[in-house]
Formats: C-alpha cells, sequence, structure tokens
C-alpha cells in the first residue's frame, strides 16, 4: 500500500474534511426544498372531500392521502390522491392520478397532463378533454401490491411469494456482481485510488459513508414521494434508483478489493485489474446479501448499505477516485 500510495504522492489533491459531507447533505436537502416549493403540496388522512371550488385558482399542484379530491376551479399543476377518488369538473394544468380510487373527468373537465387510476374505475364523460394519454391499469396495481410483498413478504403467502423472492434476489445479485466487476476492468486507476483511501482513512470514510447512507434514507422517501405524484416522475424516480445503485455497487468494490489485498502477495497487490481474490471477495459478499435478501428483503438493502457505506465514503473523499487526500499522503 505504502508504494501505492507514493506513485500516486505526485497527485494533486484537494483539502478533504467535514465539507465533502455538508455539501452532500445540501444537495438532499436543496432537492427536497425545490420539490416542495414547485407546487403547494397539500396532504390529509381523512375528512371531506378537498375542493377546488369554481372561480379558485391554485398556483401548484394539490395531493391528500386518502381524501377525495374535487376540482371545479383551476390547478396549475398535478392532483394526485393516494387512496381517495378524484372528480373533475374544472382545469387541471398537469396530470391527474389516484394509486387507490376512481377518477372521473365530468364534461366541463380540461387535462392537459395524463390521467390515471390505478386501482379504481375511470370514468370520462362527453366533452371531457384530456390532452395527454388516458391509463386505467388494475392489473397495475395488482403488480405494484406483488412488488410490496415481495419487499415486505407476508408469512402467508405461500411457495409462489418464496420462488419469486428468490428470483428476485438472484437477479439483483448477479446485477450487482456484474456491475462491481466491470468497474474494476474499466476504473482500475480510480478504484486503487479509492481504496488507497479507504485504507488510510478508515474511520473517516466509515463515517462519511454511513452518514450519507442515513440522509439518503431520509431524503429518498420524501423525493420518492414527490416524483411518484406525476406519471412523468416515476421514470425519473427509477433512473435516480438505479444511478443510486450503480454508486453503492462501485462502493462495495472498493471494499472487496480493499479485502483482496489482505489476500494477495504484495507484488500481486500492486498490479491494477481484477485478480482471483477480488473476484472471490465480490462473490462472498453479493452471496451473503442473496441470501439475506431472500429472507428478509429489507434486511439485504440495510446490510448493503452498511458493507457498502465504508466504500462509499472513500468514494466521496477521493473525489469519485480520482484525487488521493492529502490526510491520506501524511498516514
Amino acid at each position: 500500500m505504502k508504494r501505492l500510495l507514493g506513485r500516486l504522492n505526485r497527485s494533486r489533491a484537494w483539502p478533504i474534511g467535514m465539507r465533502s459531507l455538508r455539501l452532500v447533505l445540501a444537495v438532499l436537502l436543496g432537492a427536497g426544498l425545490a420539490g416542495l416549493s414547485a407546487g403547494q403540496v397539500q396532504a390529509q388522512a381523512g375528512g371531506d372531500a378537498l375542493t377546488v371550488p369554481a372561480g379558485a385558482h391554485v398556483a401548484g399542484s394539490i395531493a391528500t392521502v386518502s381524501r377525495d379530491i374535487r376540482v371545479d376551479g383551476v390547478v396549475d399543476g398535478d392532483v394526485t390522491s393516494w387512496g381517495g377518488s378524484i372528480t373533475i369538473a374544472g382545469s387541471v394544468g398537469g396530470d391527474v392520478v389516484s394509486y387507490g380510487g376512481a377518477v372521473t373527468i365530468l364534461a366541463t373537465g380540461r387535462v392537459y397532463g395524463h390521467v390515471l387510476a390505478a386501482e379504481g374505475a375511470l370514468r370520462r364523460e362527453a366533452g371531457a378533454q384530456v390532452a395527454g394519454q388516458i391509463i386505467q391499469s388494475q392489473a397495475g396495481g395488482e403488480a405494484l401490491a406483488s412488488l410490496i410483498d415481495l419487499v415486505a413478504p407476508d408469512s402467508g403467502a405461500g411457495s409462489a411469494g418464496a420462488a419469486g423472492r428468490v428470483l428476485l434476489s438472484g437477479t439483483a445479485a448477479a446485477l450487482l456482481a456484474a456491475a462491481c466487476l466491470l468497474f474494476g476492468s474499466f476504473w482500475p486507476r480510480r478504484m486503487h485510488i479509492a481504496t488507497a483511501t479507504l485504507a488510510a482513512l478508515t474511520l473517516r470514510s466509515t463515517a462519511v459513508g454511513l452518514l450519507t447512507t442515513l440522509a439518503l434514507g431520509l431524503a429518498l422517501p420524501l423525493l420518492g414521494a414527490i416524483l411518484s405524484a406525476a406519471v412523468l416522475g416515476i421514470p425519473l424516480l427509477l433512473l435516480l434508483l438505479v444511478l443510486l445503485l450503480a454508486g453503492y455497487a462501485y462502493a462495495l468494490a472498493v471494499v472487496a478489493q480493499l479485502a483482496s489485498t489482505r489476500l494477495r502477495t504484495s507484488a500481486a497487490a500492486q498490479r491494477p485489474g481484477l485478480a482471483g481474490p477480488t473476484v472471490g471477495v465480490v462473490a462472498a459478499l453479493v452471496l451473503l446479501l442473496a441470501l439475506v435478501t431472500i429472507v428478509a428483503p429489507v434486511g439485504g438493502l440495510v446490510l448493503l448499505g452498511a458493507l457498502s457505506s465504508p466504500g462509499l465514503g472513500a468514494v466521496i473523499l477521493s473525489r469519485g477516485g480520482m484525487i488521493l487526500p492529502l490526510a491520506a499522503r501524511a498516514g
């Protein structure tokens, strides 16, 4: 490891401190505030229907959890309810989405976005205008429920649910292993810099990685609720999740490479690229994650975050594996 640090000693380094963590937290907080400020979001747990009366104008979006919505006036943004029904007699500038209730577009209704009724009935009177797509999919709601069952399995799900979890866990494990090995193949120098950072600044990397994982765990539900309130926001949410999983795969590869250096000779440890021990460590970690995910999918996600967090912190401190921190050189 000292030889590796010596070869990288001529690289330009940036001062590293808690600024990296503050930057990550600021970006996450800014994303959440930007989403909230993009429209006027109202969420209620129950009670009478939320009504936008004729002549009223809502500049942003409205949303409820289980309360029905009726729009007789004008809403510039989206109209969303997770479990309530939606009736549109006025004008909606965005999407109309109900995940658990019925959607009715009256003859005087105007919707300039998409209309989605995931579970309930969808009724459109003659004369109603919808500029976007009209989607009614009870099968889609059942698919969503099946996905929830995979993440939070029911003890009475039976062999079909268990087989689904095994298939899902096996597929995810194969993709995770492939991503880890690809990072090591295509970015050997970045991997070595991030690994050197983790070796020299283990405690700091672990702290930064765990705090970042915690911040993401707190921010993602809020951001997911904001994005899923619109039909077009769901693909963006999926893209965000893919990017996050790629980042954690990169971090897990860094952890695996550091572990593999303990199993290699000093000469082999200095050569960039993949080696047998690295592949073996990746396979062992992925197999452990797959087994835990089959039994408790949420536990598998938690374990992935815990195992990858030290590597994630090292990736953040090394600017994605591009620059070795000054503190790591000094160590």
